[in-house]
């Protein structure tokens, strides 16, 4: 503490910045000085307004950093002194009256240091909100990407069927076959032993209700073999037959439930055969 002047350690006197034999000195300072009282109140206020700011404990250092910062600001300098007055002019009584228009660094620096707390506070606030924008974009990023390669396989599929089918349609043996179905729909099956493949093409089939779906099977010796379900609307395109035709002797359709069955669960609506 300033022995000269007592009044310039309150602002270390709140921050907890005094020896102990300091402190001990101001506080008894401060105990008849109301001007002190004064700017302790204020300054502690400010401080406690501070650490409302701060969402999140300080680290150990900044006490350190503060402290430092403290003891590195220069104090305002003083007025300079008053000409020097006559030896014969009687002496005042001690006062400790505040003194007109007098600096408050102490004070100063605490507001300074809530500025500054309060702009880092922004900062993170900035840093925390560009990092989430960030994440978002990723995610988008990551969804976009996973529905392209979603996409590309479709058409690798789509491209592959197509290939398949040509082969059939331009097979040495190909065959067609047609077959009117119970419900006055007409399926027609072309297959190509050699290629062991078979496509139905069907029209005037009705629109099935949710949940349930058109089921083709390979019949061979009476059994049925799943060969696939007629996906989207069954009238508009050619379908490739899962499976080969081995020793399969007709294509029969039946209506089954969302993503088939291992065996019908419904009378056929009817059956292609598969003759040379």
């Amino acid at each position: 503490m300033s022995a000269a002047d007592p009044h310039e350690s309150s602002g270390a006197y709140v921050l907890h910045a005094l020896p102990e034999e300091e402190r001990r000195a101001f506080e008894a300072h401060l105990a008849e000085c109301g001007q002190c009282q004064e700017e302790v109140a204020e300054l502690r206020a400010t401080t406690a307004l501070l650490g409302q700011l701060t969402a999140e404990h300080p680290p150990d250092a900044l006490r350190d950093q503060v402290l430092r910062k403290v003891a590195d600001t220069p104090q305002e300098p003083r007025p300079h002194a008053q000409e020097a007055q006559p030896h014969t002019q009687e002496a005042r009584p001690h006062t400790t009256a505040k003194v007109p228009g007098r600096r408050r660094p102490a004070r100063s620096l605490i507001l300074a240091l809530a500025a500054s707390v309060a702009v880092a506070l922004v900062c993170l606030g900035l840093a925390g909100w560009q990092h989430q924008e960030a994440s978002d974009a990723k995610d988008h990023a990551d969804r976009v990407e996973a529905q392209a390669h979603e996409v590309q396989a479709q058409a690798r599929q789509v491209e592959a069927e197509q290939k398949n089918v040509t082969k059939v349609l331009t097979a040495s043996d190909v065959r067609l076959q047609t077959q009117v179905l119970s419900d006055g729909a007409t399926a027609s099956v072309t297959f190509s032993r050699s290629e062991g493949s078979a496509t139905l093409a069907v029209s005037g089939l009705p629109a099935l209700p949710a949940g349930r779906t058109y089921a083709a099977w390979f019949m061979e010796d009476g059994t049925p073999v799943p060969a696939g379900l007629l996906s989207g609307d069954p009238g508009r395109r050619v379908t490739l037959l899962e499976g080969t035709l081995d020793d399969a002797t007709a294509v029969a359709l039946s209506v089954e439930p969302d993503g088939g069955s291992p065996q019908p669960t419904t009378v056929p609506l009817g059956a292609v055969p598969l003759t040379a």
